[in-house]
C-alpha cells in the first residue's frame, strides 16, 4: 500500500513543531520550511469551530505539478511514491505552483527555482518516517501505508480534487468546536487573506500580460497581411518577435535554462504555448521576407499563430478558481480575431468579436457586482468606451482617415482588459478554501443573531 500522511485535526495544537522539524531535517534555515500550519478561524469567531491544518506536498497519485512543469523537472520515486523536484532542471517559471491546489511548490528568490517537500525521501529509503511526523508532540501528524479508500476526508481548507493526494485527514469529531488540546488565544489575530501563496497579480505577471497581448497583436498583423496582401517590414516584425519572446523570459527565474521550456509538449500547456508561438514568429518572419506571393506560408503562419493563442489561453486552465479563458473578454484568441478584423479593415469580423467581447465584459462586471467584488468603474468606462465603442464609431465616420486612431483605441482597450484579467486570476489554495468556508460560518452566525434580536425586539442594525 502507498505511503501517506495521516493528520488528525482533533489533536493538532498549532505548535509548529512539524514545520520546524522540516526546516531542520532539510537544512532549510529558520525562515524556510516546506510544511506550514494554517489555522481555521484565527479570529476565534464564536459561530465557527477552531482547528489547525498541517500542510505540505501530498505527493498525489496524479500530480498536477509534474504534469504542468514544462521543463520535466519533476519525477516520482517508484519505491516510495515521493514526487521529487530536480532543482538543476527547474527554470523557475512558477507554473507548478499555479497548478498545485495545495500551495506545495514555493519559489526560492535567491536561487531562481522552485522547491518543495520531498516526503523526506532519504528517510523513507532507510525505513524511517518523515521528520515532521516523527516530531509531532501530540500525535496529530503521522505516516502510514494506507489503501486508497482510507485517504482524505472532507475538512474546511483542504481543496477537494481528483489528484489523489496521499493523505488521510480526520476532521473534528461531531459537536466538537476545538481540538483536544487548544492553543493559547492569539495575541495578534490574523485576518483572512485575499490571495494564495502563489501571489498571482498584474504586479507579478506584467511581463506575461505584455507577452500574451503582443503575441495576439502579431498574429493579427500576419493574418491581416495575408488577407489584404499588405507589404510589412520583415525586420520590424522580427524585432517585435524577439521583444515578445524576451518578455516571456522575464518571468523565468533561470533564464539560462529557458530552452527546457519546450520539453513537456505531451502534457504541459506552457510547453505547447512556447512551441507554437515560437514557430509562428519564425514562420511569420519568413513569410514577410518572401513577400505577399508566399500566400501558403502566410496562411500556415496564421493558423499556427491562432493555435498558439489557444495554447496561451489554456495555460491558465490550471487556475480552477478563475473564469475559463474562452469565457473571458480578454481571451488571447478572441483578441487575435478582433485585432485581425481591425488591422485588415474587415468590419464584420471586428464587429462580431468586438461586440462579443463587450458582452462578455459586461456580463463579468455584473457578476462582480453580485459577488461584491470590485468593478473598477474608471477602467470599466475606459475599456468599454475607448476600446470597444469608439473604434466602430470612428470606422463609420471615415475608416481610411481615422485608421491610426481606430487601431490605437482598440489596442489600448485590449491592454486594459488584459491587465484586469491578471488582477482577477485566482488559484485554488487551502488558505482561500478556509477563508471561503469561514465567511459562510460567520454569515450564518450573523443571520441567526439578527433573527434572535428581531424576535426579542432589539432592532439590531
Amino acid at each position: 500500500m502507498p505511503n501517506s500522511f495521516v493528520f488528525d485535526a482533533n489533536r493538532c495544537t498549532g505548535c509548529d513543531a512539524c514545520r520546524l522539524a522540516c526546516s531542520i531535517e532539510n537544512e532549510l534555515g529558520p525562515d524556510r520550511s516546506w510544511r506550514r500550519v494554517e489555522t481555521f478561524n484565527p479570529r476565534r469567531y464564536p459561530s465557527a469551530p477552531l482547528f489547525h491544518l498541517s500542510l505540505a506536498c501530498n505527493h498525489c497519485d496524479e500530480p498536477a505539478c509534474m504534469y504542468a512543469c514544462p521543463a520535466l523537472a519533476y519525477s516520482r520515486d517508484a519505491a516510495t511514491g515521493a514526487v521529487l523536484l530536480d532543482e538543476s532542471k527547474c527554470i523557475g517559471c512558477r507554473y507548478c505552483a499555479w497548478a498545485c491546489p495545495y500551495d506545495a511548490p514555493v519559489f526560492e528568490e535567491a536561487l531562481g527555482v522552485m522547491s518543495k517537500c520531498t516526503f523526506c525521501n532519504h528517510r523513507l529509503n532507510k525505513g524511517a518516517k518523515p521528520a515532521c511526523a516523527v516530531h509531532c508532540p501530540t500525535g496529530a501528524l503521522d505516516f502510514a501505508d494506507l489503501p486508497e479508500e482510507q485517504l482524505v476526508d472532507g475538512i474546511e481548507g483542504f481543496p477537494q480534487t481528483e489528484l489523489g493526494p496521499r493523505i488521510q485527514i480526520r476532521p473534528l469529531v461531531a459537536g466538537r468546536r476545538l481540538p483536544v488540546m487548544t492553543a493559547a488565544p492569539a495575541v495578534h489575530p490574523v485576518a483572512a487573506t485575499e490571495h494564495s501563496q502563489t501571489g498571482i497579480s498584474l504586479k507579478s505577471e506584467w511581463s506575461l500580460m505584455l507577452f500574451t497581448s503582443a503575441a495576439a497583436a502579431l498574429v493579427a498583423v500576419v493574418a491581416a497581411s495575408v488577407k489584404t496582401a499588405l507589404t510589412l517590414n520583415p525586420v520590424a516584425f522580427s524585432g517585435a518577435a524577439a521583444a515578445t519572446l524576451g518578455l516571456a523570459t522575464l518571468h523565468l527565474g533561470r533564464l539560462e535554462r529557458a530552452h527546457r521550456a519546450i520539453l513537456n509538449v505531451k502534457r504541459s500547456w506552457l510547453s505547447r504555448e512556447v512551441v507554437t508561438l515560437s514557430s509562428f514568429l519564425a514562420l511569420g518572419t519568413f513569410y514577410l521576407v518572401l513577400g505577399p506571393s508566399a500566400v501558403a506560408l502566410g496562411v500556415a503562419a496564421t493558423l499556427v499563430g491562432f493555435l498558439g493563442l489557444v495554447c496561451a489561453d489554456q495555460v491558465y486552465s490550471v487556475l480552477k478558481s478563475s473564469t475559463p479563458a474562452y469565457r473571458h473578454s480578454a481571451s488571447a484568441l478572441w483578441t487575435g480575431f478582433y485585432l485581425a478584423g481591425v488591422f485588415s479593415g474587415t468590419f464584420w469580423l471586428a464587429a462580431v468579436f468586438g461586440f462579443g467581447k463587450l458582452g462578455l465584459y459586461v456580463l463579468r462586471k455584473l457578476e462582480f457586482i453580485d459577488a461584491g467584488r470590485p468593478v473598477r468603474p474608471a477602467l470599466t468606462a475606459a475599456r468599454t468606451g475607448l476600446g470597444l465603442l469608439l473604434p466602430p464609431l470612428l470606422w463609420l465616420i471615415d475608416f481610411q482617415a481615422l485608421f491610426p486612431a481606430i487601431v490605437a483605441s482598440a489596442i489600448i482597450g485590449e491592454l486594459i482588459d488584459r491587465s484586469e484579467y491578471y488582477e482577477e486570476l485566482e488559484s485554488e489554495s487551502p488558505r482561500r478554501e478556509m477563508d471561503s468556508a469561514l465567511r459562510a460560518y460567520v454569515g450564518n452566525g450573523d443571520s441567526r443573531l439578527r433573527q434572535r434580536a428581531v424576535g426579542r425586539g432589539d432592532g439590531m442594525t
